[in-house]
């Protein structure tokens, strides 16, 4: 994906020009019971239609391997009836054994050269059958899972927020290789299933249709053994993803705080609750093994019931003469070919309950709206940076955590937000730069509602420096470069200068090019937020948003940063919040947030801007 549709917010192109389907996202507020196995699976079905030509080519291979399973028999019958028991009943392969003369001889090399010409063509059309289908299977796989992750990246915060990393994952990775599966399978097993199904059907009744019928009777068992398989393990697939989605996300969580578990010895409480969550996922595949060990004997005795009955009638048919010992074989043999298209069909049904379970799992991602990401037609391509919060207010769901809260920066004003933990100083931050929408009131940008702009033109007009960092693994470069991909070398190394980064990365190995792992391990944290200043520094946004950059630094590395944070600063419009006078004086006002009481400011220092003092008022929740 280009950088300039990442910047648009564009998804990642599925090969046809085209983002995910309006339909695909559509919310079914029925059960999933409800909604049916391939309901849940038909919601992808653009990425199984932009495979179509592949696909169709695997079928018509399939297609060609059924005739040559059909004729596999035929050779023996010829030995059988034309050799054996002196019966001339015609065929294909009689008259060409009659080119060479009729001898037994002849018949011999017959059957035997046609065996070995049916074997190679069976195999040569299974292998391209084979090559087509998971080729197609591969690329769905891949389109799928680009698109759920880019849709799951713009989501808002508030969802994340929801939603453990682990679970997340789960869905992005796992879910989606079950749904390539699944219709990867459509073609390979379903489709060609139902063509031998129906082709072997057919053959058997035209070639003699007594026992055509007799074969056919076994039919209708197996299918009502596959239907009661399916619905017993619909309901286990469901609940292992669920089960196996929550052990996931509790892995990815321990080992996100591996430090605190080190750092506290509480390995045996992370192995008690990693043990509870596993047996949750061991009690539940432990219910699938045992309905999948019953399924192959039951399956197993229903053939067996078709195969007694069309032995004993086939064979008194045979005794009373008919029809011949050859064509008994020869029905005998399509009867197993009838039963293994209906157990490959019939197992198909975990696959495909798994798969749905998967399906519901990511529809549930894709049914959530996601952030704004229309045209910035229309729109400045520069603001001058001003903001404004009109009674404004916040509910995480836990309570209102701001209520009503009104205040106005001036353009290029630096304001350093104050007050006590819990106040609600990161929130205003985090709503200026659009992570969440305002529960009541508007939180504006030049008079332009925050929430109601395009993401990407939004992230072009205001940067953050978090209050740690993260570096993402990669170069140093490249992670100067993460809000600014079409960075040139020369841009990156002018940030670097003037964010302090070049003082430290001139003693790595490579300099900016030297490779760091996730999360910037071996790097202090004055030497990643200076990275975080940079990156800023590199978008070049008219608004600032400072989230306790200094917090957890000493005293030499504050000074460092706070030197880094005075070139950013310049000629930008700042909101900061901070507990340290050295980052305090940067500012030109100060605002005090009071829970539960009224926002008091006050200049920091003189300032033009500052000079007059001006009202703000709000309630803290």
């Amino acid at each position: 994906m280009s950088v300039e549709a990442a910047a648009a917010g564009e998804l990642p192109d599925r090969g046809q020009g085209e983002s995910i389907p309006g339909w695909v996202r559509t919310v079914d507020k029925r059960s999933p019971e409800s909604i049916g196995t391939l309901r849940q699976l038909w919601r992808f079905r653009s990425y199984g239609q932009s495979e179509l030509r592949p696909l169709l080519t695997g079928v018509g291979m399939r297609g060609l391997e059924l005739a040559a399973d059909l004729a596999t028999p035929w050779p023996l019958a010829l030995v059988i009836d034309d050799l054996l028991r002196g019966e001339k009943h015609g065929g294909p392969l009689h008259n060409v054994a009659q080119w060479f003369g009729g001898s037994a001889i002849a018949m011999l090399g017959v059957a035997a050269v046609a065996v070995l010409l049916i074997t190679v063509a069976s195999g040569v059309f299974d292998y391209l059958g084979d090559l087509f289908m998971n080729g197609a299977g591969e690329r769905i796989s891949s389109r799928i899972r680009s698109d759920v992750f880019g849709y799951v990246e713009r989501l808002p915060q508030d969802y994340h927020d929801r939603n453990s990393i682990g679970e997340l994952t789960s869905r992005v990775v796992t879910d989606t290789e079950r749904i390539e599966g699944s219709l990867t399978d459509l073609f390979s097993t379903l489709v060609p299933g139902i063509l031998a199904l129906l082709g072997t059907a057919v053959v058997l009744v035209s070639v003699d249709w007594r026992l055509g019928l007799i074969t056919l009777c076994a039919a209708p068992l197996v299918f009502l053994t596959a239907v009661r398989y399916a619905r017993l393990t619909r309901v286990n697939s469901r609940q292992r993803r669920a089960a196996v989605g929550d052990l996931t996300g509790f892995v990815t969580e321990s080992l996100q705080g591996i430090r605190t578990v080190h750092a506290f010895g509480s390995q045996a409480v992370e192995d008690r609750r990693f043990g509870s969550t596993n047996d949750k996922v061991l009690s539940i595949g432990l219910r699938g093994v045992d309905l999948s060990a019953r399924f192959t004997p039951a399956l197993e005795s229903v053939a067996a019931i078709g195969t007694a009955v069309l032995l004993f009638v086939g064979g008194y048919g045979a005794l009373q003469n008919w029809w011949s010992v050859g064509l008994l074989v020869v029905v005998t043999s399509y009867l197993q070919n009838i039963l293994k298209p209906m157990k490959s069909l019939a197992k198909l049904m975990p696959s495909f309950t798994q798969a749905a379970a998967s399906a519901e799992r990511i529809g549930a991602i894709l049914d959530e709206p996601r952030a704004h990401v229309g045209s910035a037609h229309g729109l400045p391509g520069r603001v001058t940076g001003e903001i404004e919060l009109r009674g404004v207010g916040l509910d995480y769901g836990r309570g209102p955590v701001l209520c009503g809260l009104d205040l106005k920066v001036e353009a290029g004003q630096r304001v350093a937000l104050l007050g006590d933990n819990g106040a609600g100083k990161s929130t205003v931050l985090s709503l200026i730069g659009g992570l969440y929408r305002p529960t009541e009131g508007k939180v504006l940008l030049d008079g332009l509602s925050v929430p109601n702009v395009p993401e990407h033109w939004l992230h072009q007009q205001v940067a953050m420096v978090l209050q740690d960092t993260f570096l993402f693994s990669g170069t140093l470069a490249d992670n100067l470069r993460y809000g600014r991909p079409d960075a040139t070398d020369e841009e990156v190394a002018r940030v670097a200068e003037a964010a302090l980064v070049t003082e430290f990365a001139d003693r790595l190995p490579d300099g900016l090019n030297t490779v760091i792992s996730a999360g910037g391990v071996g790097l202090s944290g004055g030497q990643r937020q200076r990275v975080g200043i940079a990156r800023a520094l590199l978008v070049d946004s008219p608004v600032v948003l400072l989230d306790e950059p200094t917090a957890g630094l000493d005293v030499v590395a504050e000074e460092v940063v706070v030197q880094a944070l005075t070139r950013l600063v310049e000629g930008r419009t700042v909101m900061m919040t901070t507990h340290q006078p050295a980052l305090t004086r940067l500012a030109t006002r100060t605002v005090h947030l009071r829970r539960g009481g009224v926002l008091e400011e006050a200049p920091s220092r003189p300032a033009p801007e500052a000079a007059a003092e001006v009202a703000v008022s709000g309630v803290l929740g």
